[in-house]
């Protein structure tokens, strides 16, 4: 009899432990399932759109404060230029749905600001470019409260900054160790220095130390790289090699501890049901 017991434990058993393979399975898949969805979903938000051309506005800034301070009032102009001219028409719609007001006043300081370029010293453009970064940063907290405390979400931002840095440096550097155009090489530049500032504010220590010393190195390596001037194939290289490792939404690991919270309790039910026949 207790033979007979045992054995009925261990079929029970055996049929208990694939059916928690299976649902272990199924939690796994539905998770990465609606990730592909989520993303897909991020392609098109204006969400996504308008964090995105904030950090490459700051990006153009940046580049035009760096210029000014070297004395090259050619190159901070463009670079001051390029947030009205590329991205107003793009975020204004989104801004004012939420904000009228605020897009009024980021308009007008963006439109106004290359034409003060050449008359204004370091300092004041510098003042000009805080006053708007705090516009900037007002217009980022218009996202949804689910996006702004969302991994996934700001990893989307680096991933979008990242491929459009490759594009800006291949239209800058053609030929290998020769700038053809150098906004669009700085564009680059500005571009990954940005996906680097996102990635230490908001993703990191967020992704395991592994992955979080691989994505350092990559940004020191492409920062290296471009400031050589190496290849655009170089920086491709570097930037689709990095894609793969830049983790995409993690299984939800809260359906997959509820499912293995779920089969434990079924297994100690079923042994302690099994050792009572017995």
């Amino acid at each position: 009899m207790a033979r007979n017991g045992l054995e009925l434990v261990l079929v029970r058993v055996i049929a208990l432990a694939v059916v928690v393979v299976g649902l272990l399975v199924v939690v796994c898949s539905t998770a990465v399932t609606s990730y592909h969805a989520y993303a897909q979903d991020l392609s098109m938000d204006e969400d996504l759109t308008l964090i995105v051309s904030i950090e490459e506005i700051r990006g153009h800034l940046m580049q035009a404060l760096n210029n000014k301070s070297i004395g090259n009032n050619d190159m901070a102009v463009a670079h001051a230029g390029h947030p009205a001219a590329e991205y107003l028409g793009e975020i204004a719609p989104i801004i004012e749905k939420r904000s009228p007001k605020l897009i009024d006043e980021l308009r007008d300081k963006l439109v106004r600001l290359p034409s003060k370029v050449p008359s204004i010293s370091y300092d004041e453009l510098r003042a000009d470019i805080d006053a708007i970064d705090a516009l900037l940063e007002d217009a980022s907290n218009l996202i949804r409260d689910e996006n702004k405390g969302s991994v996934q979400f700001w990893l989307e931002v680096i991933k979008t900054l990242l491929e459009h840095a490759k594009d800006e440096y291949e239209e800058g550097v053609e030929e290998e160790g020769k700038v053809s155009s150098a906004v669009e090489y700085e564009d680059a530049q500005a571009f990954v220095a940005r996906a680097e500032h996102v990635f230490a504010s908001k993703i990191k220590g967020n992704v395991g130390s592994d992955t979080d010393m691989v994505i350092e190195r990559f940004f020191s390596d492409v920062k290296a790289a471009m400031d050589e001037k190496r290849s655009a194939d170089r920086i491709k290289e570097l930037v689709d090699g990095i894609m793969p490792v830049i983790p995409e939404f993690p299984v939800n690991l809260m359906l997959v501890f509820v499912g293995v919270v779920t089969s434990a309790i079924l297994v100690s039910r079923v042994m302690s049901s099994s050792s009572m026949k017995i």
